[in-house]
Formats: C-alpha cells, sequence, structure tokens
C-alpha cells in the first residue's frame, strides 16, 4: 500500500476507495495527471459492494447503460450476451472472484500469480509491477516475437496473453478469469459472444446500406457520448470525420476536436490541416489544432514513459502526450477515436469483393471490373481465380491465407539473429485456438479479410489508454457485426476503382452517409494522408539518439536477438538515405524502430528493482507543445 500511495503522490487524486474483505483487499483510485499532492488528506472511502469497474457498459435487451464517469453503480451484468462496452470488471464473490475483459480488452487487465496462492490483478500495470511480490524478470522470447513481421508489420498483440514480463499475464479479450478464494486453483473461459444478425437483415442495395450504417454507427457514438465522451481526436481523414458526421447527423453537441498539423511546408503531406479548415468553417465547432513540429522524435532513454509493457507502440508517443495534455487541460476524460474505420469501411479489400461484385453485377460485370479496373488478362491464371472464387467464397479465403503467410514469412533484416527469424515462422501460422472466430464461416471472402484485420487487436491498443482514456466507435461490437454482414463490394465504387489510388473508390458507405453534415472536401477525399515524410523527419531529429544507442553495447546484441554491427552499418546508412525527401521509408523504418525502441525499454527495465520503481511512477502529462 505505501509503494502504491507513493507512485501517486505526484498527480491528483480524485477518489480511493477500499474494501477489506476476509480473502481479499478491493481497491479503486481515480486521478488526474495533473500536479497534485496524491491521495495525502483523503481518507479512503468504503465500497458499497464487492464491484469494481471501469469505462461503460450498454444492456442491448433491457436499454440500460452504466457509466464509471458518471460514478453510476452497476446494475448491469457484465457476463449476459446482451452486454457490450468498453471496460474492465472485477468482483468477489462467496466462492470465486471473476475478473472479466470487453470484447476487445479495451480496458487491458493484467494479473500475477504467487506460488502461495496470492493473486494480484489491476487494470494498470504499473500496480501489478509495484507489489513486492512480484519479480520484474523480462520474458525473453517476448523480446522476440516483438521484432517480427506480426508486431512489426501487422501491429499485431502478443498471443494467449503474454506480455513483457515473465510472471504476468493478461486477460485476453472477451474472457472472465475466474480465482477460488483459496488463490489456488482459476480458470479462464470466452465470454458469452454478442449474438450475431443474419445476413438477410442488411439489404444488398447500396442506398439501403448507407441507411443500415448510419443507423448503427450512431447508435455506436450515442453510447458514447452518453457514457462521458467529451472529446475527438480528428484527423481530416474520412475515418474520425464520420464520427464526427455521426454526432451532427444525432443532433448531438460536437465533442471537443483536437487535431494535429505541421507548420513545416516539407511535411504538407502527412496532415490535412486545409480540409480541417474546410470543416471548422463550415461549422462552429470546438476544436484545437496542435502544431507538432517539436514532437517529431522517437523517445530517447530520458524521456518518461507511462506504458511500461514494452515499447509504447503508438505511432508517435509525444504527439499522443501533446493531445493527452490538452484535453486533460479541458476536463476531458474519455475521447474517440476513428480506430478501426480503415477495416470497417473495407479499405484495402478491392482484391477480395469478386463474389460480391458477380452477385450484384453479374458474369459480365465480373469480367469488365477483373480485366477494366483490375487488369486482368482474359483466360490468366488469375482471371479464372477471380472467377471460381466469386462461386466460391472458400477458395477466396485461401487465397487470402497464403498471401497473409507469405508476407509474414518474407525476409527479416539481416541485423536480426536466429531466435527471431525462428519466432516469426512461428508467428506466421497460427496457434491451435488463437482468434475466436477463427473457424467462422462467413457469406463473402472478404468478410476473412476484414476479420483476419480485426482479430488478433493491435498491439498499440493499450499504450495510447495511459495518459488518456478513448473509445472506439468503429470497434463497437454493433458496428464490427455490421461490417461483417454487410456484402462488403458496397463499400466500393467498383466501376471506378483506379489500382494505383484505390482509396479514392473506397469507404463509399461513409462518404454518402454524411453528405448533408461534412464538407466536400472530405467525403470526396481521393488521396490518402502519407506520413512517410513524417516518418523522415523522425529519424532525421533522431539520428543522435540513434546513433548513440548503437554506439554503445546493446543487450539484444549480448542476449543474441541482434547482430549490433550489422544494424549499426545499416542504421547509418538508413539514416543518410532519409535525408532524401522523395525516399520511401518502407518497412526497413518498422524494424530499426523497434530495436530503437525495444533496445531503450530494455535499458530502463533491466535495471535494480529500486530503479525500476522511479519508471512506475504516476507523472503528470507534458505539455512541451
Amino acid at each position: 500500500m505505501e509503494r502504491l500511495l507513493a507512485a501517486v503522490e505526484d498527480i491528483d487524486v480524485l477518489r480511493f476507495r477500499r474494501k477489506d474483505l476476509p480473502h481479499a483487499l478491493l481497491l479503486q483510485l481515480d486521478v488526474r495527471l495533473v500536479p497534485g499532492s496524491g491521495a495525502n488528506g483523503l481518507h479512503p472511502e468504503t465500497f458499497g459492494s464487492n464491484t469494481v469497474y471501469s469505462g461503460w457498459l450498454r444492456d442491448t435487451r433491457h436499454d440500460r447503460l452504466c457509466s464509471w464517469l458518471h460514478d453510476d453503480e452497476l446494475t448491469i451484468d457484465p457476463l449476459a450476451a446482451s452486454v457490450i462496452g468498453e471496460f474492465s470488471y472485477a468482483t468477489i464473490g462467496t466462492t470465486v472472484a471473476s475478473i472479466v475483459s470487453d470484447h476487445y480488452a479495451t480496458h487491458p487487465i493484467y494479473y500475477h500469480r504467487a506460488p502461495d496462492g496470492q493473486w494480484t490483478v489491476s487494470n494498470d500495470l504499473r500496480l501489478v509491477l509495484l507489489s513486492p511480490d512480484v519479480a520484474l524478470r523480462i520474458e525473453r522470447s517476448a523480446c522476440s516475437y516483438f521484432l517480427t513481421s506480426a508486431v512489426m508489420v501487422d501491429e499485431n498483440e502478443f498471443p494467449r496473453g503474454k506480455t513483457f514480463f515473465a510472471d504476468i499475464r493478461k486477460v485476453e479479450p472477451d474472457s472472465v478469469l475466474t480465482i477460488a478464494l483459496d488463490g489456488l486453483t482459476h480458470k479462464i473461459v470466452p465470454r458469452e459472444r454478442f449474438p450475431w444478425p443474419r445476413l438477410a437483415s442488411i439489404a444488398p442495395k447500396r442506398d439501403e446500406c448507407v441507411e443500415a450504417f448510419k443507423d448503427v454507427f450512431e447508435r455506436s457514438v450515442r453510447d458514447r457520448i452518453s457514457a462521458g465522451a467529451g472529446g475527438l481526436l480528428l484527423s481530416g481523414g474520412i475515418d474520425s470525420s464520420t464520427v464526427l458526421g455521426a454526432c451532427l447527423s444525432s443532433g448531438i453537441n460536437a465533442p471537443f476536436s483536437v487535431s494535429m498539423a505541421f507548420r513545416d511546408p516539407d511535411l504538407v503531406m502527412s496532415h490535412d490541416e486545409k480540409l480541417l479548415a474546410s470543416l471548422f468553417g463550415t461549422h462552429s465547432l470546438p476544436h484545437t489544432i496542435i502544431h507538432a513540429d517539436g514532437a517529431l522524435r522517437l523517445p530517447a532513454l530520458d524521456d518518461p514513459s507511462p506504458f511500461v509493457d514494452g515499447p509504447n507502440s503508438s505511432a508517435n508517443p509525444l504527439v499522443a502526450e501533446a493531445f493527452a495534455a490538452e484535453f486533460e487541460r479541458r476536463h476531458v476524460s474519455l475521447v474517440m477515436t476513428g480506430e478501426g474505420g480503415d477495416i470497417v469501411l473495407g479499405e484495402g479489400m478491392h482484391d477480395w469483393i469478386f463474389d460480391g461484385v458477380r452477385q450484384s453485377e453479374g458474369i459480365a460485370g465480373l469480367h469488365r471490373y477483373l480485366t477494366n479496373r483490375l487488369g486482368m488478362r482474359f483466360g490468366s491464371t488469375a482471371y479464372l481465380r477471380g472467377v471460381l472464387g466469386s462461386f466460391l467464397p472458400s477458395l477466396g479465403r485461401c487465397a487470402l491465407v497464403c498471401e497473409t503467410r507469405q508476407q509474414r514469412v518474407a525476409r527479416l533484416p539481416g541485423y536480426l539473429k536466429r531466435p527471431i527469424a525462428q519466432a516469426n515462422t512461428e508467428a506466421s501460422a497460427p496457434a491451435p485456438g488463437q482468434g475466436r472466430g477463427r473457424a467462422m464461416r462467413f457469406a463473402y471472402a472478404a468478410h476473412h479479410y476484414m476479420h483476419s484485420m480485426l482479430f488478433p487487436r493491435a498491439s498499440y491498443f493499450d499504450a495510447i489508454n495511459v495518459q488518456c482514456i478513448h473509445s472506439h466507435p468503429f470497434l463497437d461490437p454493433r458496428v464490427i457485426q455490421f461490417a461483417l454482414t454487410c456484402p462488403p463490394h458496397v463499400h466500393h465504387d467498383y466501376f471506378n476503382l483506379d489500382r494505383r489510388n484505390p482509396y479514392a473508390s473506397a469507404k463509399m458507405l461513409a462518404r454518402l452517409a454524411y453528405r448533408r453534415e461534412l464538407p466536400e472536401a472530405i467525403t470526396q477525399k481521393t488521396h490518402k494522408t502519407s506520413y512517410a515524410s513524417m516518418a523522415r523527419r523522425m529519424f532525421h531529429n533522431s539520428a543522435g539518439s540513434l546513433y548513440s544507442l548503437a554506439s554503445r553495447p546493446m543487450l539484444l546484441n549480448e542476449w543474441g536477438l541482434v547482430d549490433q554491427s550489422e544494424f549499426r552499418r545499416q542504421l547509418m546508412a538508413y539514416i543518410a538515405a532519409m535525408e532524401d525527401p522523395n525516399a520511401n521509408p518502407g518497412i526497413r523504418y518498422h524494424y530499426m524502430r523497434g530495436v530503437y525502441e525495444l533496445e531503450t525499454w530494455l535499458r530502463r527495465f533491466s535495471g535494480p528493482r529500486a530503479q525500476l520503481e522511479q519508471h512506475l511512477k504516476f507523472r503528470p502529462v507534458r505539455r512541451f507543445l
């Protein structure tokens, strides 16, 4: 308890609840990441029940919503199939303790089991690591897995609840951990799945699909607003703009929007400030634009990192902290994002919609699509596969699986040693039972593509919640179910597809749904925002830190995971190449950044415990922009 209170002594503790039970101690801390005096002067309140939760839950059957932001007493059973939300939940019963994660483990739950049956469970990993019973041993196999294509390229999380710490696990999505009160026995079982609608409930015509999408998406957004969401990360792209469009269409007060831009003209392709200007010129909306030129660098060794389960996988952790500071300044505690929109809205799946095009346009229409739009020669192997796949979606699924495996076993950089190559091979083949929907049948081949992109979840979801709680309307179970039942081809203006720029003809449901609410510059956006110039600038600004790290003895080299001399040689060549404003960062960017960030993290968490505990302290978010 002393370590816990010391960890929060520099921030503002809003509430401290405690309940001592015969076999357990239940604690709740509500904090703000602003300068404060911790829990000094606060007398612990006593829980009125044996239950604690974070986030929000919606019972779709009984039309009830509970939110921890409103301090609602939980009157919803998280185990019911009709319950959705973004939450973590724990309750102490008469015989067992039950811990429940939502469908996407939006609020991750970590746990440690000591040999004597003592358990430590928390939705913040730092609180588990502060327990004196927990050994801070690094799981080296996690380091190997982190540098595989499954994480570096596909951004997937670790399988089977693994973390970077050998003695700590994470409750997997949509799971229930039950622990006997003697602490000696436990089990993890899947939570009852939210029921799937029939395909026939969604009409195949695009205009009807647009209305169906609006209905389900606006319910998703309204629930989040009702739960207390007062902010929106607005990039200017179609995904986050669709969230705003749903608010405007529903007559909801627009959330406070925060956007990123750059003053440097060389970075003009990495942001959408002009599109945002057209949006804010059309509507009088509460917003601010952060010019993030000063934060375009990789976190250095002396940068405090609140996310401790490995490197922070956010695209730009320092900009994410600047966003969090802006929302904190306005007392916004729950922020909506456009995460998942690329998948749910069908981007990138134009190669997998043959069956839908044939059903909608006939065999002549499919021929036109394959030859005129995809450039296939009539009678070629690719053409025949497309035609056969349009009749047998299972063939399309097999082709998708083969392509995914080929991409994952692609040649790794030469500085990654044999253990990582072995881990990469293992990661390319799904483990038995991994991914609850792996054996599911879908009506269309593209649904398999969408499902494989949604599950397993992305590794960065845990990192983005540490400084600011995020909410993801596109990843609502109702929206995912819509995406996996709606005919995929309706997301595409497929007869106007340009293979060099498929973005321009994708996401049609979202483009059409909010034409009245959003300016034409957004709904008819033709090019996806490129982050290549931003990545080049990050490497340029971080060159000194990168060189310094590669010039000193590296733990990853000592552990036999990275050839340091080869890494340093390729790193120097890459930094020089990135000085060319037309250079494409490519896949090498992800691997080099991964090695740098993993080595930086290991140096923080491989020292004496007293030193490590300094990294576990809760700190106010920095306002350095």
